[in-house]
């Protein structure tokens, strides 16, 4: 429950900005169709990248915060990157099928 709490944690830092990123290929997918699906995810890949270096760079010392409390860099970072990356999938899907 611990690592749960710091994951979201974390998360909180830069989930609203993912959140708009992911809102907004949503609404350009929706309007535009299927066609851009191919730009939106390298889209979402490239400002996944900007954040990680961001945090990675610019917040060193909250991530020595949750290396102390047990959590590594891959340990941090790989189940956030999965359920934002995932988050994103499961709406280009569901709005690529009701297109």
């Amino acid at each position: 429950m611990k690592k749960i709490r710091l994951l979201l944690t974390f998360y909180k830092s830069f989930a609203i900005v993912s959140f708009i990123l992911t809102m907004a290929c949503s609404i350009v997918i929706h309007t535009n169709g299927i066609s851009t699906f191919q730009a939106l995810f390298w889209f979402k890949i490239v400002t996944t990248g900007l954040i990680f270096y961001y945090m990675y760079n610019y917040k060193k010392d909250e991530l020595y915060y949750y290396r102390n409390l047990g959590l590594s860099a891959l340990k941090l970072w790989l189940p956030i990157l999965v359920f934002d990356f995932s988050l994103f999938l499961f709406s280009m899907i569901t709005i690529a099928t009701n297109i």
